[in-house]
């Protein structure tokens, strides 16, 4: 779960997805070590113009929050504090499976951002129910909004492609307040033709009778 690009431009609202955190105040692998075996995720907060802030992030309450909603932005809570915040990078142990740091980048609210989210297909394709091969070129799509209109994804309807069919950037259908610069004609799904069709020989012309050979042979 990555976002790594981040601007800022003009706009306004709120952010629902909250979480509570505590600020850190000792560091080293060590303290690391002991905030994790304690239940809790070592996160930064990276602000533009600012110097970044440290805390700590409950793991049960984090597992909650992105199991639930799986949020791109959240508003982190420390007392009376609120920092509106995209999530840039979450780093995660997979061979003990749980996470062992959280970057966030503050946003402001009158400000729109430029985020990747994930594009994902709904519904069957045609081609595919007769035996293609629904394939995607394109994972994320850069957009365009204000943090609260930040969507967790974007979904294309794909049940009408046919084998040999693509649908592009240009055909998806971008909720309301978000918008992208990325090039329209850029394929995000493509039905392709099974293996043996891909590979089956062109047909080759009937071959005369020899009848009609003789006859032509006479003419000349």
């Amino acid at each position: 779960h990555k976002i790594t690009k981040i601007k800022e431009r003009g706009s306004m609202s709120n952010v629902s997805n909250e979480i509570a955190v505590q600020e850190r105040k000792d560091f080293g692998k060590n303290a690391s070590r002991r905030a994790r075996k304690a239940g809790q995720i070592p996160a930064s907060v990276y602000s533009k113009g600012k110097e970044s802030k440290s805390f700590l992030v409950d793991a049960d309450a984090w597992k909650v929050l992105t199991g639930h909603h799986g949020s791109h932005m959240v508003t982190l809570k420390n007392g009376d504090a609120e920092i509106h915040a995209l999530i840039k990078e979450v780093q995660f142990n997979y061979l003990k499976n749980y996470v062992y740091h959280i970057d966030f980048q503050e946003v402001d609210m009158d400000k729109e951002i430029v985020a990747a989210v994930p594009v994902h297909a709904h519904g069957e394709s045609v081609g595919a129910a007769h035996g293609g091969i629904l394939e995607q070129e394109l994972h994320e799509l850069e957009v365009i909004c204000r943090p609260a209109d930040l969507p967790e994804a974007v979904t294309a309807d794909v049940t009408k492609l046919d084998k040999g069919e693509h649908l592009c950037v240009k055909d998806l259908v971008l909720p309301q307040g978000v918008r992208t610069e990325v090039d329209g004609e850029t394929i995000v799904f493509h039905v392709g033709l099974p293996k043996e069709e891909a590979e089956a020989p062109a047909e080759e012309a009937p071959a005369e009778p020899e009848a009609i050979k003789e006859k032509k042979a006479d003419e000349k």
